[in-house]
């Protein structure tokens, strides 16, 4: 699957994983939210216990409490 030029690939496991692939970079992190760069958008992470697992150039794993996924312009 290919990704469009302004976002990313987010895939999420039940609500305990999500991968991003097309990462650009976290903008906050804390173990209730984390904001990440994507394109043009900005992908939030909301939930407990969350934690950033793996982080590459274009990559991130985040595990945790997931409740809510949110894409903000």
């Amino acid at each position: 699957m290919e990704q469009g030029k302004s976002g990313a690939l987010v895939t999420l496991t039940g609500n305990r994983s999500a991968v991003v692939d097309g990462c650009d970079g976290i903008i906050d992190y804390d173990e209730e939210a984390i904001l990440v760069r994507a394109g043009r958008l900005t992908v939030r992470f909301s939930g407990r216990d969350l934690a950033l697992r793996r982080l590459t150039e274009n990559a991130a794993v985040i595990e945790g409490f997931i409740a809510q996924v949110e894409y903000i312009n």
